[in-house]
């Protein structure tokens, strides 16, 4: 069976509703004193939130599916397998990756990964990164003829339509996402996961071993099933270390090493889910 994808839409609209936040917060800013210094400021931290969103949004995903990223090789370091052999190796290796990617590159892939259409006022978008790139780059010109300096700088007016355009942005993305990921909900992902650990029909109805709120989108209690006395012992442990994430259930660890390569995958992908998920 095909390894589930487990993506949260929950989790993929939290750094969109985060950065709604903070472009609320830059234009309360600007009810105070403004300056031309504070304007290009407010307007540098206006861009930059955006595409710290996509970078966030980009290294969640690809920590569960991995395979999605675009280059067939990539360069580790060997620092991070000296410093990070552990259960965060996958992660920090995507962080790497992604942080050495560049903007457009990342912007590219934002779109690729996620596969929703782009922003209907891209093109604005676009534009506004641009100014954004001069104002960093082509801040200071001097003339040594004349013994002037100019410096640049944006308007009040500007960076008000730059919030208007990022608010219609974050808003269209939401609605998009929120739409393609629609049945990744909490219960849809570790029911997926469940089968995909569970491959013996003992374990097919997933409601035999939870009881289930599905308003609620989460697991309330843990079921006794007549079937599970015919689990295997590796299937046993499994759904004791479920238990124990969900319901607070003891583990009667066996040698760890008796656990085949498919059972440890699983572990392995349960406990990523977990942190996640589960609050300790």
């Amino acid at each position: 069976m095909k390894k589930p994808r487990i993506i949260l839409k929950e989790h993929l609209l939290m750094p969109l509703i985060a950065t709604e936040k903070r472009v609320y917060e830059i234009r309360k800013e600007l009810e105070m004193e403004i300056t031309d210094i504070r304007l290009n400021g407010l307007f540098l931290m206006l861009v930059s939130y955006i595409e710290s969103m996509q970078k966030e949004i980009i290294k969640y995903y690809l920590k569960y599916q991995p395979e999605k990223i675009p280059n067939k090789l990539i360069q580790i370091e060997t620092a991070i397998l000296i410093e990070n052999e552990d259960f965060y190796l996958l992660e920090n290796i995507v962080a790497k990756h992604v942080d050495k990617m560049q903007y457009w590159e990342i912007s590219k892939l934002f779109y690729e990964i996620l596969r929703i259409e782009k922003p209907t006022n891209d093109d604005k978008i676009k534009t506004i990164k641009e100014r954004r790139n001069e104002l960093i780059h082509n801040n200071l010109k001097v003339d040594f003829k004349r013994k002037e300096i100019k410096q640049d700088s944006i308007d009040l007016l500007y960076l008000k339509d730059c919030l208007d355009e990022y608010e219609k942005y974050l808003l269209d993305m939401k609605v998009k996402i929120s739409q393609h990921f629609i049945i990744f909900t909490k219960l849809y992902v570790l029911e997926k996961l469940w089968h995909y650990t569970f491959k013996t029909s003992l374990c097919s109805n997933f409601s035999d071993y939870w009881y289930i709120d599905t308003a609620k989108d989460c697991i309330t209690g843990c079921k006794n099933s007549e079937m599970e006395d015919s689990l295997s012992s590796s299937e046993k442990f499994m759904l004791e270390i479920w238990r124990s994430q969900v319901c607070g259930g003891k583990v009667n660890f066996p040698n760890m090493a008796s656990l085949d390569k498919h059972s440890q995958n699983h572990l392995y992908l349960f406990l990523k889910l977990s942190n996640d998920l589960f609050l300790y």
